[in-house]
């Protein structure tokens, strides 16, 4: 079973609580998520990731969370909090990405990866009273 890193990018509290989505590749609605990196931390690579593909500049918040997803193939997702400290216009893969914030309930309705969606919403929980 493959590890996938993931973040679970975030800003505001109770009604106010947003996450980032962004499209895959392949147009697909997703958090941030990246390969374990030989030179990087998972911390690190979780942070890399919210960079590269949202253009989000962060701080990890809480103990990662490892969920069990489908994703062409059973994976493990381990997923850290990154609360959001700054929103950048452009960055690295902004030609090939789109980016969203939504409330966790409408970008779980986004997402169309069951196993995806319900950790988001798992996350969400915990998170939006941070």
């Amino acid at each position: 079973m493959d590890i996938i890193v993931a973040a679970y990018c975030y800003k505001g509290m109770g009604k106010k609580h947003r996450i980032v989505i962004v499209t895959s590749t392949t147009g697909r609605w997703i958090i941030p998520k990246g390969q374990i990196e030989e030179d990087l931390t998972k911390r690190e690579v979780a942070l890399n990731e919210a960079w590269e593909e949202a253009g989000i500049k962060g701080k990890i918040t809480g103990k990662s969370k490892d969920f069990s997803i489908d994703h062409g193939g059973l994976n493990l997702w381990r997923i850290y909090p990154v609360k959001v400290s700054s929103l950048a216009d452009d960055w690295p893969e902004k030609k090939f990405r789109k980016r969203r914030f939504l409330t966790p309930a409408d970008a779980a309705g986004k997402i169309d990866n069951p196993d995806l969606a319900n950790a988001v919403l798992k996350l969400a929980k915990k998170y939006q009273s941070n």
